[in-house]
């Protein structure tokens, strides 16, 4: 099988985020991409209510630039952000 990409990579996604996405088949920057902040915000809290505190406004915008490849763009974008919060 494939591996998905390394989600942590978008600022505000820890390792328990990661693979709550990863278990509910969000395993690529494409497809977090495609999804909106309410819906990662879902998947969160379903797998943890620990998870339910992070922000995810800003994941879909920087996974977008990671499928892209645009790491320059993100990362200058990473920095201006607070903790991956716009």
């Amino acid at each position: 099988a494939e591996k998905g990409d390394d989600l942590t990579k978008v600022e505000g996604i820890g390792p328990k985020a990661s693979e709550a996405l990863v278990k509910a088949g969000v395993d690529t920057f494409a497809k977090l991409a495609g999804k909106s902040a309410d819906e990662i915000k879902e998947i969160l809290v379903e797998e943890s209510a620990t998870l339910s505190h992070l922000v995810p406004t800003t994941w879909p915008k920087q996974a977008e630039l990671a499928a892209a490849g645009k790491w320059d763009e993100l990362k200058a974008w990473q920095d201006e952000l607070d903790g991956g919060i716009e």
